[in-house]
């Protein structure tokens, strides 16, 4: 037995270890070995937060210990981090551990693994139900009808005596009017249906701090964004935006307090400063976040429209004066 095949069952072994759980993918990536400076092209084979495993496609010196920067794009978004190879073998398949992460890379990792899992998890339901057999369910005998005995008709009871009630005992037991004023109701704050499909078709005002990532070229322009629905959103760019319709581009924006980070393409251009952005392929997670965030935008709104209305004089007592 080599010292290559030594080190693929020690790094089996390493792998059964692990905390986080790696999942299958297959997206070109590009490993630079840092000492050499010398690029390899590859595919990311699996995917964990804590590193990944590639296959090279040309024999190259990795050994374990070597630092590295290795980059790939998956489910949209860009990645290249610094990592350090744990192990390698005579397949040209190597193990590299992330190292040095930023926070924000990292949050952005997780919420790739996430959806990489959410499909995994839905795959693997609809091929577990289409082997089930399908098993038709009981066939149960109609119960028989039992008629019921006529029943015999009671006599008729005898009436009593005629009550006589007099009017004074009538009007006694009415309430005055003047205890049955209804007292006057504050004015409701209309709170909007959360479950209303309307909410993903109507458009929401919003003043926040955005970038526009363009993927194929790697560049970001910073900009405001104008409005925001379900579907995409309006945002109106420092710089002269230079790129046409139909341009793949990541949004990133922070409101309610909560990080957003969107697939879409470029729907409109309304002028050299200001694009409409149609948002593509999110998940159900980052679609109820959404939905969550449209949701607080309506009643922010629907709260400041009724403060504005108290705060507005009586038009009858204006005019009396």
């Amino acid at each position: 037995m080599d010292g290559n095949q030594d080190g693929e069952r020690s790094a089996n072994r390493g792998q059964e270890r692990r905390a986080h759980p790696r999942y299958s993918v297959d997206e070109e990536c590009l490993l630079l070995l840092v000492n050499h400076g010398m690029p390899v092209k590859g595919r990311v084979v699996e995917l964990s937060i804590e590193g990944c495993r590639i296959r090279a496609s040309e024999p190259f010196a990795a050994k374990a210990g070597r630092t590295v920067e290795i980059s790939f794009k998956v489910k949209g978004f860009a990645f290249r981090f610094c990592g350090m190879v744990r192990w390698s073998d005579s397949h040209q398949i190597a193990g590299i551990h992330f190292e040095n992460m930023i926070p924000r890379r990292k949050v952005e990792l997780v919420e790739v693994i996430d959806e990489i899992a959410e499909t995994a998890a839905r795959a693997q339901a609809a091929s577990q139900s289409a082997t089930e057999p399908h098993i038709p369910p009981p066939v149960l005998a109609e119960p028989k009808t039992i008629e019921a005995a006529p029943a015999t008709p009671e006599p008729p009871k005898p009436l009593g005596p005629p009550v006589v009630v007099k009017a004074t005992e009538i009007l006694a037991q009415i309430p005055s009017a003047q205890s049955h004023t209804p007292a006057k109701a504050e004015p409701s704050v209309p709170r909007p249906n959360k479950g209303s499909d309307r909410r993903g078709q109507s458009r929401h005002e919003v003043d926040t701090t955005a970038t526009i990532f363009l993927v194929k070229v790697a560049s970001a322009l910073r900009g405001r964004i104008v409005d925001l629905s379900i579907g995409g959103c309006r945002i109106r760019t420092d710089e002269k935006f230079p790129v046409g319709i139909y341009t793949r581009v990541e949004v990133e924006f922070y409101l309610q307090g909560l990080p957003f980070r969107l697939g879409g393409v470029i729907q409109a251009i309304h002028n050299r400063n200001t694009v409409g952005i149609r948002l593509l392929d999110l998940s159900e997670r980052k679609r109820q976040q959404v939905l969550d965030l449209i949701d607080e935008i309506e009643e922010s709104q629907a709260e400041m429209a009724h403060e504005e209305e108290l705060a507005l004089p009586d038009q009858s007592v204006t005019e009396s004066h």
